[in-house]
C-alpha cells in the first residue's frame, strides 16, 4: 500500500478515536504514525493487531474507574507503547512487532485489571495498596498472562512462532514492573520511558526466541 494512503487512513481512524474518547485531543497524529506504518509495511493483519491493542487497552481503562487513562491516551503514551512495535514491522521483523505489542498489551491489562485487587506486592516495600507503581498482584499477574496469550491468533495470522510472541509479551511486561522501580528513584524517569523500554524488550526477546527456535 502507498505509505501516504496508509498514513491517511490511520489518521482518519485516529481522529475517530479522539471523538470516541480513546485518545486525548491532539493525539491523532501519533495514532496515524503507529497505525499507518504497520498498514503500509505489514498490511491489514498488522494494522488490525495495532487496532486490537488500542481498543483493548481503552476498554480496560474505561472499566477501571480509578484509571487516569479513562479520558484517553496522550500522544506520548501512544508512542511509548506502540513505537517500538511499528518500527519492528517497518524494518521487516513481524515477530518483534508482535512481541512488543503483546508486552504492551499484557502490561496495560495487568495495570488496569490488577488495580482492582485488594492489595499488591512491591519488590522493595512488600505489601502495598493495589495500583502502587511497580507492585504486582495475583489478579494483575493473571491479566498479564492473558494479555500475552491473546496474541496467539495474530502470531498464527502473521506466521511467526507462537512461543516467541507469548514469551516476549510476558517478559516485556515483567520487565515493565522492574523498570517501574526507576520511576521512584529518578525524577526524570517517566512512565512513558518505562513503557517504551519494556515494549522494546518484549520485541527483542521475541526476536531472540524466534532465532533460537529456527537454529
Amino acid at each position: 500500500m502507498n505509505p501516504l494512503l496508509a498514513l491517511s487512513i490511520a489518521l482518519g481512524i485516529g481522529l475517530l478515536a479522539e471523538r470516541m474518547g480513546w485518545l486525548r485531543p491532539g493525539a491523532s497524529w501519533a495514532a496515524a504514525l503507529v497505525g499507518g506504518l504497520p498498514l503500509w509495511a505489514g498490511g491489514i493483519p498488522a494494522a488490525l493487531a495495532v487496532l486490537f491493542f488500542v481498543a483493548l487497552g481503552s476498554l480496560a481503562s474505561r472499566r477501571n474507574h480509578t484509571s487516569p487513562d479513562r479520558s484517553g491516551r496522550t500522544a506520548s503514551q501512544v508512542l511509548a507503547n506502540g513505537l517500538p512495535a511499528v518500527l519492528g514491522i517497518a524494518l521487516g521483523a513481524p515477530v518483534f512487532f508482535l512481541g512488543a505489542l503483546a508486552a504492551a498489551t499484557a502490561d496495560t491489562l495487568a495495570t488496569e485489571i490488577g488495580s482492582r485487587s485488594r492489595y499488591a506486592w512491591h519488590p522493595l516495600k512488600g505489601r502495598v495498596e493495589s495500583g502502587t507503581n511497580a507492585a504486582v498482584s495475583g489478579l494483575g499477574t493473571l491479566a498479564l498472562l492473558g494479555g500475552a496469550l491473546l496474541f496467539i491468533p495474530w502470531a498464527l495470522w502473521l506466521e511467526v512462532p507462537i512461543l516467541a510472541v507469548t514469551l516476549g509479551g510476558i517478559g516485556g511486561a515483567l520487565a515493565d514492573t522492574l523498570l517501574g522501580l526507576c520511576e521512584d528513584r529518578w525524577d526524570w524517569w517517566s512512565n512513558d520511558l518505562t513503557n517504551l523500554l519494556a515494549s522494546a524488550l518484549g520485541g527483542l526477546l521475541a526476536l531472540a526466541i524466534s532465532a533460537a527456535l529456527a537454529a
